[in-house]
């Protein structure tokens, strides 16, 4: 590893990106945490500074991230989602859906922590109303892990939600924080089979025609990280490359996040969704060494789900 780390720092301070990307792609993340780790033990400085000193534009943002434990970039994606005026839900919503709740503990340990202040307490001041309720509870309380589901019960809480919703004049928002911040994924997804043939409506249409802004995408994301988190992110890569201008930091977080998880079924799922190939759109939106640290991410066969 002392070779590499040597070739490494040439790599950066000569703005080599071909040898970079070379480097980083040999290894997974753990390895990537711990090259780092020895980086500082050999050089007396964080990779990341060198990085940030040498390195630009989307393909530092894309090394940075690859660079970091999943926690420590959790957390500061947060940091960055509840800077200065308003905050940025999506990344709320993505973090707190699709991680679990150990996960999420260590992720609040660990910006307590880097920014000395108390996670929870940060979003509650930059969340208001029915999405501030359902974060906090999701934040705060761990759902049931009920891997076998009661149909009665679920059918009948599928009668609730009906009633909640489509059955009436407005909506009654309570009913549906209380399940859909409770409900283990078995037990949400036995509860959709039954809506759906009772009402003939999938919770997402559901959803999509009850609520609207930002407790709307909220509650889809715990849906699909609850049934069908692969179909989410091959959904949202989709709209990052989708139309005028690619959104570069959207399509960097997805696929670094995904990568060592569930990145071949996402590509699955693209295809079965769009009939086309998600490696190959990426590339017609992106160039270069950034292109390939997306591709290499992308390609390579992680132990996943």
């Amino acid at each position: 590893m002392s070779s590499e780390l040597n070739q490494l720092e040439i790599a950066l301070k000569s703005k080599n990106q071909l040898e970079v990307t070379s480097i980083a792609l040999n290894y997974s993340n753990s390895e990537r945490v711990k090259l780092r780790q020895e980086y500082q033990k050999k050089f007396g400085k964080d990779l990341l500074q060198d990085i940030e000193e040498y390195m630009s534009s989307d393909y530092k943002t894309t090394l940075l991230a690859m660079f970091k434990e999943p926690v420590e970039y959790d957390v500061d994606l947060l940091y960055k989602a509840l800077k200065g005026i308003g905050s940025d839900k999506e990344v709320l919503s993505e973090i707190v859906c699709f991680r679990s709740f150990d996960r999420l503990n260590k992720i609040k340990e660990k910006y307590k922590e880097k920014y000395g202040k108390d996670l929870v307490e940060e979003i509650k001041g930059e969340t208001s109303g029915d999405y501030q309720k359902t974060i906090m509870i999701l934040l705060q309380k761990e759902r049931n892990k009920n891997s076998l589901p009661d149909l009665e019960i679920c059918s009948k809480i599928a009668d609730e939600i009906y009633k909640a919703g489509e059955e009436k004049l407005g909506t009654s928002e309570e009913v549906f924080i209380k399940y859909f911040t409770s409900l283990s994924g078995e037990e949400l997804l036995t509860m959709a089979k039954e809506y759906h043939k009772k009402y003939k409506k999938d919770l997402i249409a559901l959803i999509e025609s009850e609520f609207s802004s930002n407790i709307k995408d909220l509650l889809i994301a715990i849906v699909y990280s609850l049934i069908s988190p692969s179909e989410y992110f091959a959904r949202k890569i989709y709209r990052a490359v989708d139309g005028l201008g690619t959104k570069d930091d959207k399509l960097i977080r997805y696929i670094v996040t995904r990568s060592e998880v569930d990145m071949n079924i996402i590509k699955n799922y693209y295809q079965l969704i769009y009939k086309k190939d998600m490696v190959e759109r990426v590339k017609d939106d992106t160039s270069g060494e950034y292109y390939k640290l997306l591709e290499g991410l992308m390609l390579r066969n992680y132990n996943q789900i």
